[in-house]
């Protein structure tokens, strides 16, 4: 039924389809090794990246509060709640920890920085929130209410030196007519 000449044929064929298989093989060990090396880079990328943006915003420390009200009030960061502080009417304490020099103001900017609800810091008094405020953009605001979604109602620019980026002393103030406000002032580290 076969003769050798035909078995011979059959038999390079069966040598160049291994030979051919074998390429293929490789070449596929090499696709996955592209493409597990990519996905690495790019994983590599995304992490840089969010590093970058992280550490290309401008941060503002809050080095120290000073309360001028006749209430003690509580300081409250609920991005890190290790930074929340009681102040006694008339005085000043500082904000810096063993970690910090102080508190960072948190970021809110929807939709990339939420909730707000973790992202903000809240002056109490009597358990009631009056102050909160943030960082967007350039500048760091406050409002004292929130809207049925829990986020401010209306945002204003904190007075004194609100724009991002440094030290700032955190003033806490009551007038009987308007209610709390805040203003932050050059850092006594910065004097």
């Amino acid at each position: 039924m076969y003769n050798v000449e035909t078995m011979g044929m059959r038999g390079i064929g069966l040598m160049d389809g291994l030979k051919l298989l074998g390429q293929i093989g490789k070449g596929l060990v090499k696709t996955v090794e592209l493409v597990g090396k990519g996905i690495g880079l790019t994983g590599q990328a995304i992490n840089d990246g969010s590093v970058a943006v992280r550490t290309a915003m401008p941060v503002t420390e809050l080095t120290s509060v000073f309360n001028t009200t006749d209430e003690t009030i509580r300081f409250i960061n609920q991005e890190s709640p290790r930074d929340s502080k009681e102040i006694l009417p008339q005085s000043a304490v500082s904000m810096k920890t063993q970690k910090t020099e102080g508190a960072w103001v948190p970021w809110f900017h929807p939709p990339r920085f939420s909730p707000f609800s973790r992202r903000r810091m809240e002056i109490v008094v009597d358990d009631v929130p009056v102050i909160y405020m943030w960082q967007r953009d350039d500048h760091i605001y406050w409002c004292n209410r929130l809207d049925s979604q829990g986020n401010p109602a209306k945002a204003y620019e904190v007075p004194g030196i609100s724009h991002v980026g440094g030290k700032r002393m955190l003033v806490v103030r009551n007038d009987p007519e308007n209610g709390y406000s805040a203003f932050l002032s050059e850092s006594v580290e910065n004097k």
